[in-house]
């Protein structure tokens, strides 16, 4: 017969393992910081790629910008003798890519290519529309978004590839499709009868594919790393994702007239890696427990619909199973100070990010999060300008910073038991971080020692009096080595508060 002490020694190990979901997970991290990290903002670019790597982050995206690097992008015609699929071809500039990738992989960060608009006027079916005033959207009266040639786009995704052959680890291709701010036009009609075309996703399809056919060619380790979508929370994105993969608004492959129109009479198998989104809630705001406001809308709440989507595209044939993965690609709170309009105080902004890791988390299908900006945004009074940093424009930290570094969220289970989840990013494999708890104004005790798993993540269950109004942190020390001494750099985690349960709203 099993003795009491036994089955209490038995239910207190249940209560600190980690679950099935939260340790198989292998999520990574992405961080993107384009002024900060390709130098533009004139702050030391290897400072920001080593702070970077000591938070825990494992991939750094840039867009790799296509009239950036290209000559002539104000031109209606190709420069003379420009050969756009050569890197090598006179009046292309890879200097800020080449020094990005070279001192991210110096800091042992992955790269992630995000290939994408403006693009120059001369690769426009339409150039004498460029710069263009459509929909009230000016685009700083400078760029180029109109009726991209997709040919030339595979092209210079050729030199890309070319150039940075086995130097990126992922690629995705454009970026917010679904919003007229970065392809123009998105919609045509009404057809009588058939409904408007969605030419924004029409055309997004042809850039995808000729971009995915240059890098499967010209860098073929990554050709299943090219991720599909990189679309915005807002403006319909998963009518733009359906439309792009031949699928209409239901999910279904289109019929009739509609099929020719959107070009999907004969609809190819797109050998796509991942679908990219961005989850932000509206304007950068919120909590994980805001509604969507739409029904095709994809903030964070929302995720889910990106599943169904998945699902749909592969029983039509549009994408491989093994390309249902979501990848968070870019993602981020507004923090109040500096937005005074729509940010987030300093400890709700950090609870926040936290709070939405704790929901991703929850996915396994999520395969990547994000944090967008290490720095707040140098253009303060521009009005679509995102201040989603960890640090202030001045460099002085926000809570957030820390928070960022080693998440944690207190679920309330009942008055006297909570789940603790958290998350030690700059963790290297498993390690065993330390819970502590206490009432306010009093001091905190340890509670208990946890194992993470491979990714720096726990979740343990824990019962004792009043555990739902305590307050509780994590700390976690790592040897560093200054100058040749050893010693403990210690770690901790913001102070949090129990709350309610996070989950995907339907």
């Amino acid at each position: 017969m099993i003795s009491k002490a036994l089955l209490l020694a038995v239910a207190l190990l249940a209560m600190v393992l980690p679950s099935g979901a939260i340790a198989s997970s292998r999520q990574f991290t992405i961080l993107q910081d384009d002024s900060n990290l390709l130098n533009l903002s004139g702050r030391n670019k290897s400072d920001a790629m080593r702070e970077i790597k000591s938070l825990g982050v494992d991939m750094a995206r840039t867009f790799v910008v296509w009239d950036r690097v290209s000559p002539g992008k104000d031109s209606k015609r190709k420069p003379a003798g420009f050969d756009v699929g050569n890197p090598n071809s006179r009046g292309y500039d890879w200097s800020y890519y080449d020094k990005y990738v070279r001192e991210a992989r110096r800091n042992g960060l992955k790269v992630f290519f995000t290939i994408s608009p403006p693009l120059p006027d001369w690769a426009s079916e339409d150039p004498g529309f460029c710069p263009h005033l459509v929909g009230g959207y000016k685009n700083l009266g400078i760029s180029c978004y109109w009726k991209p040639k997709p040919k030339v786009f595979g092209q210079f995704v050729k030199a890309v590839a070319r150039r940075y052959r086995g130097k990126v680890d992922l690629y995705s291709i454009w970026n917010e499709p679904n919003l007229e701010h970065y392809l123009y036009p998105q919609r045509k009609g009404p057809r009588a009868g058939t409904g408007k075309v969605d030419l924004g996703a029409k055309r997004y399809r042809e850039l995808w594919y000729e971009g995915w056919k240059a890098i499967a060619r010209y860098d073929p380790a990554r050709r299943r790393k090219v991720l599909f979508g990189e679309v915005a929370a807002i403006s319909s994105p998963i009518d733009t994702l359906y439309g792009a993969l031949c699928l209409d608004e239901d999910g279904n492959p289109f019929r009739g007239r509609m099929r020719a129109l959107q070009g999907c009479s004969n609809p190819r198998r797109l050998e796509i890696g991942g679908i990219a989104v961005h989850p932000y809630n509206k304007d950068a705001t919120g909590s994980v427990f805001d509604r969507p406001a739409t029904f095709d809308s994809t903030p964070m709440s929302a995720l889910y619909r990106v599943h169904r989507l998945t699902s749909r595209a592969v029983r039509f044939g549009r994408m491989p199973r093994s390309g249902r993965g979501v990848y968070i690609t870019e993602f981020g709170f507004q923090s109040n100070p500096p937005d005074r309009v729509r940010g987030l105080g300093l400890q709700a902004h950090a609870r926040a990010m936290n709070e939405s890791d704790r929901l991703f988390a929850r996915d396994p299908r999520v395969k990547s999060v994000a944090q967008f900006e290490l720095y707040d945004a140098v253009e303060l009074k521009k009005q679509d300008i995102y201040n989603t940093g960890l640090r202030f424009i001045s460099g002085k930290l926000k809570p957030a910073w820390r928070a960022f570094r080693m998440p944690l969220v207190v679920t309330r289970i009942s008055s006297d038991k909570v789940e603790v989840w958290g998350h030690v990013r700059p963790a290297s494999g498993r390690v065993r971080p330390s819970i502590f708890a206490g009432r306010r104004g009093k001091p905190m005790r340890l509670v208990r020692k946890v194992t993470t798993n491979p990714t720096g993540i726990f979740r343990v269950v824990v019962r004792r009096p009043g555990a739902s109004r305590l307050r509780w942190q994590t700390r976690w020390g790592r040897p560093v080595t200054v100058d040749g001494h050893v010693s403990v750099q210690s770690n901790r985690s913001r102070v949090a508060s129990a709350g309610r349960r996070i989950r995907y709203l339907r």
